[in-house]
């Protein structure tokens, strides 16, 4: 029932990264339950896990700007 790692249920892969927590729901009613949404980094399914099991902090994207010429 508690697993100590990520597992994802669509690809059974093991490596997952968090995801940004988008509705009210999601900010305000999912940490009151202990879970937190992660994205697989195989299939890129995203799904609430609970907030103890280790997944990578999100990584962020470079916008690149075109300077005026």
């Amino acid at each position: 029932m508690f697993r100590s790692s990520f597992h994802c249920p669509d690809c059974g892969g093991s490596d997952a990264y968090r995801s940004r927590r988008r509705t009210f729901f999601e900010k305000y009613v999912l940490p009151f339950f202990l879970l937190k949404p992660v994205r697989c980094a195989n299939c890129y399914l995203r799904i609430n896990v609970s907030a103890l099991i280790p997944v990578r902090e999100r990584e962020h994207r470079q916008v690149h700007t075109q300077a005026a010429a």
